[in-house]
């Protein structure tokens, strides 16, 4: 927690901000077409959440890095290809973290290496379908659903104006 001061219009403003840093999400892609999500119990909502693979970028660590560790921890597979989508501010409101969205493509098994505090299983599946099981869930993960949407205009198949 870090407290800071904000002037404005001639008033005085303290806010405390977590300092977070940076993260990585990815979405994993095989041949076929379908996505490699994970389920994991996250204990601060009581609940399993269907997510995209995603962690923090460590000390002198690349966010390309985090992404090609992460996927081969929480999935199994490594990428071949990884390409950067975007990034986005996860909380403004509260958060300096800033979360960079990768699609990996290229995918090859090399078995999951999960950390000892994750309780996850991973799921193989078309997009439709992980995206109407995720937007059922209220609520849902809002880093999974902009992953997906970067990576639905990224392969065309969403565009905007």
């Amino acid at each position: 927690m870090k407290k800071i001061v904000l002037e404005w219009a001639g008033r005085r403003f303290v806010r405390e901000v977590v300092v977070f840093g940076e993260a990585v999400a990815v979405v994993p892609e095989l041949p076929d077409g379908r996505i490699v999500l994970i389920e994991q119990f996250r204990a601060p909502v009581n609940t399993w959440v269907l997510e995209v693979p995603a962690g923090v970028v460590e000390r002198g660590e690349k966010p390309e890095d985090t992404a090609r560790r992460e996927l081969i921890e929480e999935t199994g597979y490594e990428a071949q290809e990884l390409k950067y989508l975007g990034s986005i501010f996860t909380t403004p409101g509260y958060s300096n973290e800033v979360l960079h969205i990768y699609l990996a493509t290229s995918l090859r098994f090399v078995g999951a290496k999960p950390e000892e505090y994750e309780v996850l299983r991973t799921r193989v599946m078309k997009l439709e379908d992980a995206l109407r099981e995720i937007l059922s869930r209220r609520p849902s993960d809002a880093k999974t659903l902009v992953a997906l949407m970067l990576y639905m205009v990224n392969r065309g198949a969403w565009r905007y104006a």
